[in-house]
């Protein structure tokens, strides 16, 4: 699919074929959920079902719903149970909570952690697409035009800022926004992050005028900008910027490592029915968003539709553990992380699990 790296408002792709911080920012951000929900505190006995954890409900985690939604688990023999847990990596690495969805970047960034013990064992979204948005009093106050070339817009915007849960360290999108900085030859830093607790308080703060600019994925920028007035400028799914992102795992599922080799048979089984489920998403993804809208019903049925297409998924949700690496290097080129060790990165992932 050609790219384009124009200014102007892109046109949404079609539907696909198929610096290191210190560690402590990270140990915080996956310790927020170390009082989350007592449901979730303490180890599941034989009967109980399999929790499969979410951060939100949002087409990005769409797999795990979906899955669930169709009876892909129940295909497989799997008494599932999705559950919406804020950040909940730290008990999934611990197993508390057996199965859930994880960004890449931070099972990467748990690897400098010698006692979280989080393993991605299949891939859900490639390819991220990422929407810059400006309000409309954002791009009033910085004299901003049309005609202007991305990296002007990107000029002109420094001093705004976006916001991101966990905030600049942790959070994929915020460096995401920094590499597109650093591409068009600006300090990583020109846009400020400020660090939310979620994606609530992030919409509200663009409504409310406290922040000038949304970097998210869909559906996020198509729902602010239809209670809040402004544009969207760029998208890197759409870029020739970032064509180094195709087939880059972005998310996954993680377990613990220590749950996945006591129970190979369970974790099999999850990556087949998430295989199945972003199939589906690629394959038909209006029908998916359909299906998925009574799960993510603070989207409406048509944003959710629209929105869909911009996501891309992992085949089968398999991918080889050479092919993980080299996503790894990838992201780590791009600033998102620093590179771990071989050792480190063979615990990080597996293809064990993956038919």
């Amino acid at each position: 699919m050609p790219r384009s790296n124009d200014a102007s408002t892109p046109t949404r792709r079609p539907t696909p074929s198929r610096s290191r911080r210190p560690a402590l920012a990270l140990t915080a951000a996956l310790a927020l959920t170390a009082t989350a929900g007592c449901a979730a505190s303490a180890s599941p006995g034989a009967e109980d079902p399999i929790i499969v954890s979410v951060s939100i409900a949002a087409p990005a985690n769409a797999p795990i719903f979906l899955a669930d939604e169709m009876g892909y688990f129940k295909d497989e023999g799997l008494d599932v149970k999705v559950e919406t847990i804020a950040n909940a990596s730290l008990q999934i690495a611990t197993g508390k909570v057996q199965f859930g969805a994880v960004n890449t970047s931070t099972v990467i960034q748990s690897t400098t952690q010698e006692e979280i013990d989080l393993q991605q064992i299949c891939v859900t979204q490639v390819d991220p697409s990422y929407m810059l948005a400006v309000s409309d009093a954002a791009w009033e106050r910085n004299n901003m035009s049309d005609d202007m070339t991305l990296k002007e817009q990107l000029a002109a915007l420094e001093g705004e800022n976006i916001t991101a849960i966990g905030g600049r360290t942790v959070n994929p999108g915020a460096k995401l926004l920094e590499a597109l900085l650093e591409k068009e030859g600006l300090p990583r830093d020109s846009i400020g992050v400020l660090s939310q607790a979620n994606t609530a308080a992030s919409t509200a703060a663009f409504q409310k005028g406290q922040v000038g600019l949304v970097f998210q994925p869909q559906p996020i920028p198509d729902q602010v900008l239809s209670v809040a007035p402004g544009k969207i400028i760029y998208d890197t799914g759409a870029s020739d910027l970032f064509s180094e992102l195709d087939s880059v795992a972005w998310s996954g599922i993680g377990t613990s490592r220590a749950y996945a080799e006591e129970h190979p048979d369970v974790a099999e089984k999850v990556c087949n029915a998430i295989g199945k489920a972003n199939n589906y998403l690629d394959e038909e993804p209006e029908a998916a968003a359909k299906a998925l809208q009574a799960s993510m019903n603070s989207f409406s049925e048509e944003i959710l539709v629209d929105a869909m297409p911009s996501y891309k998924w992992a085949k089968d949700a398999d991918m080889s553990e050479e092919q993980f690496n080299q996503s790894i290097q990838t992201l780590a080129d791009m600033g998102m992380f620093e590179m771990p060790s071989a050792d480190k990165l063979a615990k990080a992932y597996t293809d064990e699990y993956q038919k």
